[in-house]
């Protein structure tokens, strides 16, 4: 059985909130993803990391920036959504 990933659309539209997120002229404080299944949305902000696997259809967030200057999140919280899963998100 093939498995059902979100069109590109989806996640070009999660990579422009981020964008949005991240830019100082908007003044959002976090990004809201809804999975479904869950009752609550799952919350970031502009410091964690996103990485998009359009191949694999995952998302995986990270807790705080990973930069080349010696801070490493590897022991950090680390989130994975199907992207199929998530179901709306929403900057606050």
């Amino acid at each position: 059985m093939a498995r059902k990933v979100r069109s590109a659309t989806f996640v070009a539209q999660l990579k422009e909130q981020l964008a949005a997120l991240r830019s100082d002229e908007h003044g959002y404080r976090a990004m809201q993803l809804y999975a479904a299944g869950v009752p609550e949305p799952w919350e970031f902000t502009a410091e964690d990391d996103f990485e998009f696997y359009e191949e694999t259809g995952v998302l995986v967030v990270r807790d705080g920036p990973t930069d080349e200057n010696g801070h490493d999140n590897a022991q950090v919280p680390e989130y994975v959504f199907r992207l199929e899963a998530i179901v709306a998100s929403q900057l606050v």
